[in-house]
């Protein structure tokens, strides 16, 4: 040491400049750690949820009286490479049980469209219903928002989002073209659970059984959702547009598939079931009368193999599970009403169902 000290001080600097080096290492380290591990999440996410469903005569297949089968075997990953897979996609649930399938299946649809993963809550409320298989990472920073131009109308834009970001979509997202090209997929995470399918197969079977029909199975069973009361009897919904279908539709849709199928029986699910048995109360026609939950109802209507819809989400979807030949009345929403100019008919109702109105 010299004796004005210039050896002591250059040894404290480089001390000190160790202890700074040493701190930035160690934060780059851990930043670094937590970017690798985040990658990792999310390739490890998005093989549990970019698959296909492959249908064999070998695997157990899931039953009912609706029209489509559903594998029970693992799904398998498509061939697509989860390295171009670097954003969330999430979706500000509303509604009750018919809007929040359309959000969730617009979600995934929308989410797999821009190669993205779709994301939901841990106590998201259709994971106590059905075997939705998404799950939830924690929130990260660049979160933009989609809003849909219209509340029933098909947005092209919700195909192109900006991969700079993570988003959160925002709307009712009701058209069956978010999603048409996962239908497959869709499916098979609308599975009810199974204590909600097990109640519905019996619910069904003492249905039938109480009519005295001599020989279930040779019977076509038509699903009929009958949707009244706000939209009957709520000022403001009635003033937006929305309508509800009369006894001439419901007659005329029940004589189309009467004539398809002669051993049609209808089974009639209605917020007004007095109203359906003071005007359809005949020996091939039933009705579920017990106050069930919505979703046992939804389930009960899945397992008939066509349907007969009137107006709103649920009887959208209790048709769509079933996936047989389906009617909608189509004096919906009332002309020229403010819902009208959101409403787009074509992208709302599937291409493939039949549009009926009153006699």
């Amino acid at each position: 040491m010299t004796s004005d000290g210039t050896t002591t001080m250059a040894s404290h600097n480089d001390f000190g400049r160790f202890v700074v080096l040493s701190l930035t290492f160690g934060c780059c380290s851990i930043v670094f750690y937590v970017f690798t591990q985040q990658d990792v999440i999310i390739h490890k996410f998005a093989k549990s949820y970019l698959v296909t469903i492959t249908h064999s005569s070998n695997e157990t297949q899931f039953t009912g009286k609706n029209n489509y089968k559903i594998s029970e075997k693992p799904l398998k990953l498509q061939n697509i490479s989860t390295k171009l897979i670097n954003n969330y996609v999430t979706m500000n649930f509303k509604g009750r049980l018919g809007n929040e399938i359309f959000e969730y299946a617009s979600l995934y649809g929308i989410a797999r469209h821009n190669h993205m993963i779709p994301v939901v809550h841990d106590k998201f409320r259709l994971k106590r219903i059905f075997k939705i298989s998404l799950t939830s990472v924690k929130p990260v920073a660049n979160i933009k928002r989609f809003k849909e131009a219209k509340a029933c109308a098909f947005d092209e834009k919700a195909f192109v989002l900006n991969k700079k970001y993570n988003w959160t979509l925002s709307g009712y997202l009701q058209s069956w073209k978010y999603f048409i090209d996962y239908s497959d997929d869709i499916r098979k995470e609308l599975r009810f659970q199974n204590a909600i399918q097990a109640q519905a197969v019996q619910k069904f079977n003492e249905i039938v059984k109480a009519t005295n029909v001599t020989d279930k199975n040779k019977l076509t069973y038509i699903a009929v959702h009958v949707r009244r009361g706000d939209m009957l009897h709520d000022k403001p919904t009635v003033r937006l547009g929305y309508t509800t279908a009369n006894v001439s539709y419901v007659n005329n849709a029940m004589s189309w598939f009467k004539k398809k199928y002669p051993s049609a029986f209808f089974i009639f699910a209605s917020d007004d079931i007095a109203w359906c048995k003071a005007n359809f109360n005949k020996p091939n026609t039933a009705f579920i009368t017990r106050r069930n939950s919505a979703e046992i109802d939804m389930a009960i209507l899945s397992q008939c193999n066509h349907s007969i819809i009137t107006t709103g989400t649920y009887g959208w979807w209790s048709a769509w599970l079933s996936g047989g030949q389906t009617i909608y009345y189509k004096d919906f929403p009332r002309k020229g009403s403010g819902l009208d100019r959101l409403f787009d008919a074509k992208t709302y109702f599937p291409p493939n169902w039949i549009a009926m109105s009153h006699l």
